[in-house]
């Protein structure tokens, strides 16, 4: 079991008498995309919140976040060229075309502000947001960030993603039950920190979960895969100008060995304000291992909330000009 700590009882979501949905289709450099914007019958707490996840996650990857937040403000859930039902990128297209094309999401939308949350493969994109128009964005929120990608997960990356598309090239394309096993059991050991064993909350469920979800993968989203892992290979991720006009928020689990606490540290240092800190018993995938708390860190950063003696996260640490209560 995870390390015991003082108890922490996640508040009373207020959650909506009714939400709408609404997909909004988009176009960027004659690419087609489409976002979901979730609102509900509630005045927001705070700006609209655009969320950008992982190389695995579409715009219906985040129901647990979405379920937690939507009384609070407007959600814009978004598959970027590249990502679920929009088109392909080109491979030879990086960060700072998807920073653009996430950007013509709020122009689409009609927003002057929006808070923006990127989350491992899209805090890259997000930082060049907020980097490229800090007048557009009212706070930033990383999860799980680094300034480039750590050797042993870009060879273990490599090795997964290189496999799957050697079988699925195969005569017929497909992959065998045990071949797809074997691929998916190595991806979830590249993501999750498996030697942290039972210290991190829902470690084997989540485990499991990844699982299937990998060794469901067809052989086009594994070549789509394979095109963001290149991507993420970059020798900098994260552009050396930093973030200067803009409140952020860094976090990741404190056992994470995807992106690790140092590098997550790296990241905050780089910008003027911003604060960091770490969720216990958790790692890369705090959404999933410790959703409840994700959500709360999230609502009071972009409330303007205090962030201090959560007992689900250790104390937070500011860098430049960002102080507790700061505006």
């Amino acid at each position: 079991m995870p390390t015991t700590r003082a108890a922490w009882k996640p508040p009373e979501w207020n959650v909506p008498e009714r939400t709408r949905e609404e997909l909004v289709p988009l176009r960027w450099r004659g690419l087609r995309y489409t976002c979901r914007v979730i609102t509900s019958d509630r005045p927001p707490a705070t700006e609209p919140l655009l969320l950008l996840g992982g190389a695995l996650q579409d715009m219906y990857a985040w129901p647990r976040l979405e379920r937690r937040l939507s009384a609070h403000m407007p959600l814009v859930f978004v598959d970027l060229p590249g990502v679920g039902t929009a088109d392909d990128l080109p491979v030879e297209q990086g960060f700072d075309a998807l920073a653009e094309a996430a950007l013509a999401v709020a122009d689409r939308l009609g927003y002057d502000r929006i808070n923006l949350l990127g989350a491992s493969y899209g805090a890259p994109i997000a930082y060049r947001a907020a980097l490229s128009r800090p007048a557009t964005i009212a706070r930033l929120v990383l999860a799980g960030a680094t300034h480039r990608m750590n050797p042993r997960l870009v060879s273990d990356c490599e090795q997964v993603w290189s496999a799957r598309a050697a079988l699925a090239d195969d005569a017929d394309g497909s992959v065998s039950d045990s071949g797809s096993h074997e691929i998916a059991a190595h991806a979830v050991a590249a993501l999750l920190n498996t030697g942290a064993g039972d210290r991190v909350a829902q470690g084997p469920a989540v485990a499991r979960m990844l699982h299937r979800q990998f060794a469901r993968i067809t052989p086009a989203e594994a070549r789509r895969h394979a095109v963001c892992h290149q991507r993420l290979r970059a020798a900098d991720l994260l552009p050396s100008a930093a973030v200067d006009a803009v409140r952020a928020l860094v976090f990741t689990g404190e056992h994470d060995d995807v992106s690790t606490p140092d590098e997550n540290r790296a990241v905050a240092a780089a910008i003027a304000h911003s604060t960091f800190l770490l969720v216990h018993d958790a790692d890369h995938m705090v959404h999933l291992e410790r959703e409840a708390e994700y959500a709360d860190l999230v609502l009071r950063f972009l409330t303007d909330l205090p962030l201090d003696d959560l007992p689900y996260a250790t104390a937070p640490e500011y860098f430049g000009r960002s102080v507790p209560g700061a505006r």
